[in-house]
């Protein structure tokens, strides 16, 4: 939305919902994240936030160089390490109940953030039906993990870009902490042009590895290369295995018709071709009046979530595509962005599966759905991708013939 324009509301939902409709996705979202709540006091579930707090007391307290000597292959960069090395100085239950209380809180603040970023001036009433609706994502029940933090990092940056563009690049920077989360946004400072937001960003990395570096007294060679070693037995194939696969990688899909060698290859050419296609289309794009794309964050978070690891909790980084969807306002996409948020809205409140690993097949039959069903979110990612893809596409071109007719820009 450019400063010229009025507040608006969506031309997909009612304006005026119901109290009914309103109190069944209140009751839903409630719902969700009591869920999230009595998950996060599972200890299955606490491993991952207990091995965060172990490498941060490692490196905090004892100086360790926890890259070349913790057994879990610490896949996190050194910035996040020094971020969340706090939570290693907590007991263990307190811990628990620490970091689910402020996952809590950014669970219910970054729908509304992805929301204020695509409409700043729309009012908080007419916000609270889809602020609901994605309360009801399934990745938001996930409240011991650090992707919610990395997010509402990521959206609060580009909502600070134009006035604060130096602490809009600490909050890219600290985002950060989880590349594959951040790199949809830092993509955006970059095709519209906030490179003092962007280089900030990186230079928070750069000084996050220098501080851990220092407390370990170690070489900057060696951390990058033990760093990337990890990352390569953790998510590149190694003689016909691989360690952690994303539920939205593309790599087992193609698995399917082909050798795991050519797998990757394969998947590593889509990978850059994806990501050429979004950068060129982000640059024409952005050379409209409006710092809203469809090519970044939206069409490169699905890019990330087709290309790297990613679990449920993952698919949050999908909230300002689906704010853009339904906050959009072209009449001539009208259809084909309702078509993508309900296809989206479905896919993110129902694991299909989640929900066939852990309870097998309806009725004990159909098992042969099995493998169907485990590539459900990969094949949703790419239908997604094939037509934010084509929104973006279509949006240069009314751009261009917009300005050829000389008429002033209109919305996404």
């Amino acid at each position: 939305m450019t400063p010229a324009e009025p507040a608006c509301w969506s031309d997909i939902l009612p304006a005026s919902p119901r109290r009914a409709v309103i109190a069944a996705w209140a009751l839903m979202a409630a719902l969700n994240l009591a869920a999230g709540l009595v998950i996060a006091t599972w200890p299955e579930r606490q491993s991952d936030l207990d091995t965060m707090r172990r490498w941060g007391r490692n490196w905090a307290a004892g100086g360790a160089e926890i890259y070349a000597r913790d057994p879990d292959w610490p896949d996190y960069p050194p910035h996040a390490i020094i971020l969340l090395s706090p939570l290693g100085l907590l007991p263990d239950r307190p811990a628990v109940v620490v970091w689910a209380g402020v996952n809590l809180c950014l669970a219910v603040i970054a729908p509304l953030l992805a929301l204020r970023y695509v409409s700043p001036r729309a009012g908080l009433a007419s916000l609270v039906l889809p602020w609901l609706m994605f309360l009801c994502w399934g990745g938001l029940r996930n409240l011991l993990q650090f992707t919610l933090l990395a997010l509402v990092f990521a959206l609060l940056a580009i909502a600070r870009a134009e006035r604060w563009p130096v602490w809009s690049g600490v909050l890219m920077g600290l985002a950060l902490m989880k590349p594959q989360v951040a790199a949809p946004f830092w993509l955006w400072a970059v095709l519209t042009r906030r490179f003092k937001t962007a280089a900030t960003a990186l230079g928070v990395v750069f000084a996050g590895c220098a501080i851990f570096l220092v407390r370990v007294q170690g070489s900057p060679l060696d951390l990058v290369r033990r760093y990337v070693t990890i990352l390569r037995r953790l998510y590149l194939n190694n003689a016909g295995q691989v360690t952690m696969v994303g539920l939205a990688e593309l790599r087992p899909l193609i698995s399917t018709l082909t050798s795991p060698d050519a797998a990757d290859a394969i998947a590593a050419a889509l990978a850059v071709l994806l990501l050429a296609f979004v950068c060129i289309v982000g640059v024409r794009e952005a050379r409209g009046s409006s710092t809203l794309l469809y090519s970044a964050p939206p069409l490169a978070a699905i890019w990330s979530l087709l290309t790297f690891y990613h679990l449920t909790y993952g698919f949050v980084v999908l909230l300002p595509a689906a704010a853009l969807l339904l906050l959009a306002q072209r009449p001539d996409t009208r259809t084909r962005r309702r078509r993508l948020f309900g296809l989206l809205q479905i896919a993110m409140m129902v694991d299909a599966p989640g929900l066939w690993r852990r309870f097998g097949p309806p009725l004990g039959v159909l098992p042969h759905l099995d493998a169907v069903l485990s590539h459900v979110d990969r094949v949703v990612m790419l239908l997604l991708f094939v037509g934010v893809g084509e929104l973006a596409v279509s949006t240069v071109q009314a751009e261009a013939a917009r300005g050829v007719a000389g008429q002033p820009a209109a919305g996404r």
